[in-house]
């Protein structure tokens, strides 16, 4: 064999760092063509300005190629110095994508054995390892835990925001309600959770799966050692075996939450730093969409304020993808949800495009079987996206609470039904909610659910697709100002552009063409009508973007800081960062009771005496919050000395708009429908 190395007149063969001639030199297949101009800026400011910075975030739309820029990073840090280097996706299915494109691209990469094994070619810094995050992040990870971690040089988190849901998940002990430890937890605090709500807690063991209730952080505490007996009996079980190595010997600084479905143990912060992997390496990387809000990463995953306030991102590119967002009931009351779903779900012959409906639970199951859609399972999910990828389309798909992780390009869907507001998966988001429903936390995280649906059918920069918002809860809330202002600067320009258009067919049609109107809309889409190209083009290239200050990131950080001063034993220090954030960033009651069940919290471990009046005072101010054990006196209410006919007509003046009341009895409406799935996100 020829060693072509020693004829070079360069005697020594120099690895490229530069992620540019990385590219260019590697073995790419024919339609693997250049880069293009916005990934190529990224990766040169990166190379230039933040390469050696511990972290980044890179921000982009979709279809601006996120996993080629993700892969060409870690192959830069590779050829520098051969460090481990590890690209993680949010679950298998999307880890499979990434390992194609790689080799579409020609970049060396590796995967578990069939052992599970870490790949020798991975620990010695030859390829770049793809996996999914189950695999790194649980407490019998291949990767080690605690001291024992396997050291990282780059780590690369893809479409970060699904990696942290994942994380909370492996990191939570979740069991039914028929399970031996659920019951012992149920007998353990039976006189605590009772004291809570008693009504509730009958409920509770009749097995009602929507009542729920928190066990108490002071009974948590004080019967920590019954719990650890009872789970450590249990922790061969699957639910408990990967979660308990992380959580044993911690657990006064978890929270349990039980229903009648189910029990669930959580850290009250992530134990990122058990994973030293992640929060040891060198150059962490986390990508992100642009619709998405990245305050979350400060919390949960421990990055500081100043790398999510100035990720990588192309600001010469403002949208990316044609969206026809419409709310048919703007253009005629009879477009309501039951209507769409019926009209549009039902199977066709032979059609040339897919249409798929976003749910937040199986609750509606049967209705959209009954019209012949199918209901995707866990099971099938794969099959499904690839039926649809290979034009397989006479059957409309729904996808049960899978807002992200599924990819439908093309024709594989061109009509986008987001039906409802999504549900919040566990109970300890369940109970955040219910007790801060008005808070810019909890909206910020439905919004950016929401956003996750939205960006599932188009996937690059020509894709189209016609986005349909039904449910009057998920109306209510895109349309609403109050609520509104949480999505996306390019998401909001899109509803709007969806009302415009919305009224523009109310103009040119009477009423009784309104269903016309709108098929007619939709097909000017479809149909691919220049003058709606030109509109919506000529529409978001005037959108303006304007930076407004995100109180969010401060009130995270200083969270997230007063938690690991808690769990140090920094006890005071805690409480001082909590009653920051109450004197500089709250002003609604119900906010300012939940910090102070916060402070209680920490409190109890110096002064019970003084985290019960703590608790006493959070209570009164939120009386969704812990009943505390003593001291809760009752006052009578008192109605409002006026006319029930007037405080109607006091509650119909707020609307603007005969469409606004409707949206917002619609709302209502949702909300007191039997038979959900949980409380709502």
């Amino acid at each position: 064999m020829v060693d072509f190395s020693k004829r070079l007149k360069k005697k020594e063969i120099i690895k490229k760092t530069n992620p540019v001639e990385i590219y260019d030199s590697l073995d790419r297949r024919s339609e693997a063509g250049p880069l293009r101009d916005s990934q190529e800026k990224i990766v040169n400011e990166w190379y230039s300005k933040h390469k050696d910075l511990k972290d980044n975030i890179i921000k982009l739309h979709t279809g601006e190629g996120k996993t080629l820029i993700g892969l060409l990073l870690l192959q830069s840090k590779l050829n520098e110095v051969n460090g481990p280097s590890i690209f993680v996706c949010p679950n298998v299915y999307l880890a499979e994508q990434v390992k194609l494109e790689a080799a579409k691209f020609g970049i060396p990469y590796c995967e578990f054995d069939s052992g599970g094994e870490l790949p020798d070619s991975f620990v010695s810094g030859q390829k770049i390892l793809i996996t999914h995050v189950q695999k790194v992040f649980n407490g019998r990870t291949k990767f080690g835990i605690n001291n024992k971690s396997q050291p990282i040089n780059a780590i690369v988190l893809d479409d970060s925001h699904a990696c942290i849901d994942s994380i909370k998940s492996s990191l939570t002990i979740k069991l039914n309600n028929d399970h031996d430890l659920y019951k012992e937890i149920l007998d353990i605090f039976r006189e605590d959770i009772a004291e809570q709500g008693e009504g509730s807690f009958i409920d509770i063991e009749n097995g009602e799966g929507n009542t729920m209730l928190p066990i108490p952080y002071w009974s948590w505490k004080d019967k920590k050692d019954s719990v650890i007996r009872s789970i450590s009996r249990h922790q061969q079980d699957r639910n408990i075996f990967f979660a308990w190595p992380v959580i044993k010997d911690n657990l006064s600084h978890c929270q349990a939450f039980i229903s009648g479905k189910g029990l669930e143990i959580s850290p009250t912060l992530m134990p990122i730093e058990a994973f030293g992997s992640f929060s040891k390496a060198n150059h962490r990387i986390l990508m992100s969409a642009t619709t998405q809000d990245d305050s979350f990463f400060i919390k949960g995953l421990g990055f500081n304020i100043s790398s999510v306030k100035n990720p990588l991102t192309n600001n010469e590119l403002k949208w990316s993808g044609e969206k026809m967002i419409l709310i048919p009931s703007l253009i005629d009351d009879s477009l309501g949800r039951e209507t769409i779903i019926n009209w549009i779900m039902k199977n066709h012959a032979n059609r040339r495009f897919g249409i798929v409906s976003l749910t937040p639970s199986f609750s509606t199951k049967l209705q959209y079987e009954n019209i012949g859609a199918h209901v995707a399972t866990t099971e099938d999910l794969f099959d499904s996206v690839q039926n649809l990828k290979k034009g397989n389309c006479d059957k409309a798909i729904v996808f049960a609470n899978r807002y992200d992780g599924i990819d439908l390009p093309d024709d594989a869907c061109r009509l986008l039904i987001i039906d409802s507001k999504p549900y919040f998966d566990s109970l300890v988001d369940r109970y955040e909610e219910d007790c801060r429903p008005t808070s810019d936390i909890i909206n910020i995280r439905i919004a950016q659910k929401v956003e996750q649906g939205l960006g599932r059918s188009v996937r690059s920069e020509k894709d189209y697709s016609v986005i349909l918002i039904i449910g009057g809860d998920l109306v209510k809330f895109i349309k609403s100002p109050l609520t509104s202002k949480y999505f996306s600067q390019q998401t909001k320009k899109q509803i709007e552009i969806g009302k415009q258009i919305a009224e523009f067919a109310k103009e040119e049609k009477s009423e009784s063409e309104a269903s016309q109107a709108f098929v007619d809309l939709v097909n000017q889409s479809f149909n691919r009508d220049e003058g709606w190209k030109e509109y919506y083009s000529e529409e978001m290239n005037a959108s303006h973007h304007t930076e407004e200050e995100n109180k969010v990131y401060e009130i995270l950080d200083l969270e997230y800081k007063a938690e690991k001063l808690y769990q140090l034993g920094e006890y005071d220090r805690a409480c001082t960062l909590i009653q920051k954030i109450l004197d500089s960033y709250v002003s609604c009651q119900m906010e300012s009771g939940w910090y102070l069940q916060i402070m209680s919290r920490y409190k109890y471990s110096i002064s019970k005496a003084e985290s019960a009046s703590l608790q006493k005072t959070a209570f009164h101010k939120n009386n969704q919050l812990l009943k505390p054990k003593e001291g809760v006196v009752y006052n009578k209410l008192h109605y409002v000395n006026q006319s029930r006919i007037e405080r109607i007509k006091n509650w119909i003046s707020k609307f603007e708009t005969y469409e606004d009341l409707l949206i917002g009895v619609d709302g209502f409406l949702q909300d007191l429908s039997f038979g959900q799935g949980g409380s709502k996100l």
